[in-house]
C-alpha cells in the first residue's frame, strides 16, 4: 500500500544527502504521536526536494537576470520611495483610517540581526552602500550587548517620511510568557521611541538603568501596522530544538497575525553558510512556522550584491501591501461627499462639510427671527403711528365739515340740523377703515390697539 519501495528509498536517501540533520528537522513538523504513514511522509520529503531545487534555482536565475541589467531594482527600489500609506490598498480610503506613517515592528531573538537589517535596509533605499549606520550593532557574544529600548528608525531618512522601522530587544530565552506580554503590549497599545524593554528575568542594577535612561520617551505612540520575523540562520543549524521551540512559540501567537496574514520572515547571517545550507535553513524554517518558504521567508545575507537589494525591496514592498490590505475600517464616517471626492480629500470634506451646516444654521435663524420678531415691529410702529396721529385718515375724524350748499330748502334744513355750522363732524367711511386696519394690528399683535379706544373717544364726544 505504500507505493514503491525502491522508489521511496532513493527519495529518503536522496533527502539525506540534503539534509544531515533530516531526523532533527523532520521532528519539529511530524512526531510519533501523529501516526504519519510512510506514504504521506514519503510525500513530504518529495514536496522539500522541490522547493529545496526551487529556492536554489531562484537564487541562481535572480543573479544571473541581474549581472546583465539592473532595472528591475531600480524599478523596485522607486516603488518603495513612492509609497505612501494606503497606495496598496484596492478599497475607498475615505471608509478607512489610514495612518500618515506606516510602522513595520521587528521582533526576534537576541542576536538575530534585526538592527544590522535596519541598517542593511537604509543603505539600499537610499542606494548608498557606504552610508553611515543608523542602528547600534553589537559584535562578539551575543550576551554583551544588543538594543534595549525601542527605536524608531523613518524612511526614506532626512525626508517625508512614509514608513518606519522599529526595532526591539531580543526576545528572552529563559521566560516566553515575558515574551508574550511585551508582544501583546506592543501590538495592543503601541510603540514608543526610546521605551525601554524590561524582562522580569533581568536583575536589579539593569532593571534601574533601563527606567533611569527610558524615561524621555516619545510622546508619539504608532500603532504596529506590520511585523518582521527575524531569525539567524546559524543559529537555526547549530543549536538545539530549545531554539525552535522558542521561535515558534513568539511567531504563532496571535497577537503578531492581522487576520489570516502572519508575518514576514527574514533570515539572516546566510553569508556565513554556503548556498546549499542557506537553502536549507529556508526551507526548515517554513516548516517549522507553517508559511512557504519561498513566498514569505527572506534569506537577507550581510552582503552588498544586487540580489539582496532586490531581496531587500521585496521584502519592503510585502510588508507595506499587508499593512494597507489590513487598514481599521470606519464604515460612513463622512457619509456621501467622502465618496465623491475620493480618497485625497479627508480634511477638505470635513470643512465642506462644516461649512455647508454653519450655512444652514444661519440661514434658519435669520429666518426664525424674522417671524418671530417682524410682526411685533409691524403693530408696534402702527401704534406709534396711531399714536402722533400722523395719519391724514385720522385727521379727518377731527376736521372742520363746511356746511354744504342745498340746491332745495328742504335738504338745506335736513343739512343744518344734522350737522350745525362750524361743528366737527365723523367721517364714517374713514373710520370703518380705520376699524378694519385696526383689526389686523390686533391680530398680528395679539391683543387690543390702543387707538381702537381713542375712535371711541372721538366718536362719543361727536
Amino acid at each position: 500500500m505504500g507505493g514503491d519501495p525502491l522508489k521511496d528509498v532513493f527519495v529518503e536517501e536522496e533527502a539525506s544527502s540534503l539534509y544531515p540533520d533530516f531526523s532533527r528537522s523532520a521532528s519539529c513538523c511530524f512526531s510519533d504521536d501523529l501516526g504519519v504513514s510512510e506514504e504521506n511522509l514519503a510525500a513530504y520529503l518529495r514536496k522539500r526536494e522541490i522547493t529545496y531545487q526551487e529556492i536554489l534555482q531562484s537564487h541562481d536565475m535572480l543573479r544571473e537576470r541581474l549581472d546583465k541589467n539592473n532595472r528591475k531594482l531600480k524599478l523596485a527600489r522607486r516603488q518603495i520611495l513612492s509609497y505612501t500609506p494606503g497606495s496598496f490598498a484596492d478599497v475607498n480610503l475615505s471608509d478607512y483610517h489610514v495612518p500618515k506613517t506606516t510602522a513595520i515592528l521587528i521582533v526576534g531573538p537576541k542576536g538575530a540581526g534585526k538592527s544590522s537589517l535596519v541598517n542593511r535596509i537604509t543603505r539600499v533605499i537610499q542606494d548608498d552602500e557606504f552610508a553611515p549606520a543608523r542602528a547600534q550593532e553589537s559584535y562578539g557574544m551575543p550576551s554583551n550587548g544588543g538594543t534595549f529600548f525601542v527605536q524608531e528608525y523613518m524612511i526614506p531618512r532626512g525626508g517625508s517620511a512614509s514608513f518606519c522601522l522599529c526595532d526591539t530587544r531580543g526576545l528572552s530565552q529563559i521566560s516566553s510568557s515575558d515574551n508574550t506580554d511585551m508582544i501583546e503590549r506592543w501590538i495592543t497599545k503601541g510603540v514608543h521611541h526610546g521605551e525601554p524593554v524590561i524582562w522580569t528575568s533581568d536583575d536589579s542594577d539593569l532593571k534601574d538603568r533601563l527606567i533611569r535612561d527610558g524615561c524621555t520617551c516619545s510622546e508619539i505612540r504608532r500603532k504596529v501596522n506590520s511585523v518582521i520575523f527575524v531569525v539567524n540562520a546559524v543559529e537555526m543549524m547549530e543549536s538545539e530544538s530549545s531554539y525552535a521551540h522558542m521561535i515558534s512559540t513568539a511567531f504563532n501567537s496571535p497577537l503578531l497575525s492581522f487576520k489570516d496574514d502572519k508575518p514576514a520572515v527574514v533570515i539572516t547571517h546566510g553569508d556565513i553558510l554556503s548556498r546549499e545550507e542557506r537553502a536549507q535553513v529556508q526551507v526548515l524554517v517554513g516548516e517549522l512556522l507553517g508559511i512557504p518558504p519561498d513566498k514569505q521567508i527572506f534569506d537577507i545575507p550581510d552582503s552588498r550584491d544586487a540580489a539582496t537589494a532586490l531581496t531587500v525591496c521585496n521584502l519592503l514592498r510585502h510588508c507595506l501591501e499587508h499593512a494597507d490590505k489590513n487598514l481599521r475600517f470606519f464604515p460612513k464616517r463622512n457619509f456621501t461627499m467622502s465618496k465623491v471626492e475620493g480618497s485625497g480629500g479627508n480634511n477638505k470634506t470635513r470643512m465642506t462639510m462644516f461649512s455647508i451646516v454653519l450655512t444652514l444654521f444661519l440661514t434658519v435663524a435669520i429666518f426664525w427671527s424674522i417671524h418671530e420678531h417682524g410682526g411685533q415691529n409691524v403693530a408696534h410702529e402702527a401704534r406709534q403711528d396711531l399714536l402722533v396721529f400722523r395719519s391724514p385718515r385720522l385727521y379727518n375724524l377731527t376736521r372742520e365739515v363746511q356746511p354744504k350748499l342745498s340746491i332745495s330748502v328742504q335738504n338745506s334744513e335736513s343739512e343744518s340740523e344734522a350737522v350745525p355750522n362750524g361743528e366737527p363732524s365723523i367721517d364714517w367711511r374713514t373710520a370703518r377703515r380705520l376699524w378694519y386696519d385696526e383689526e389686523k394690528v390686533a391680530k398680528a399683535e395679539g391683543e387690543p390697539s390702543f387707538d381702537w379706544r381713542t375712535t371711541r373717544r372721538l366718536w362719543y364726544v361727536e
